[in-house]
């Protein structure tokens, strides 16, 4: 059974704030799903509902850096 997942690309100076949903299988699919959007900007992945974390994906090295929800970094 999948999950609804929510990607939310920031706003970067050329492209505003966007939001794409879809469903996968996994984490693992979305970020494969995810490394189509991104394109170099920030996200925020949520999964069901609950964010997963805040996504950056290097487009020159091909690697993802992941940091905690914006609400764990507050506290919240």
């Amino acid at each position: 059974m999948g999950h609804a997942y929510r990607l939310v690309l920031q706003d970067d100076g050329r492209n505003c704030e966007q939001t794409v949903e879809f469903d996968a299988a996994g984490a693992e699919s979305a970020l494969v799903n995810a490394q189509r959007y991104c394109g170099g900007r920030y996200a925020e992945l949520f999964e069901d509902g609950r964010s997963l974390g805040r996504l950056h994906l290097d487009p020159g090295a091909g690697f993802w850096t992941v940091s905690a929800p914006d609400g764990a970094r507050r506290g919240g």
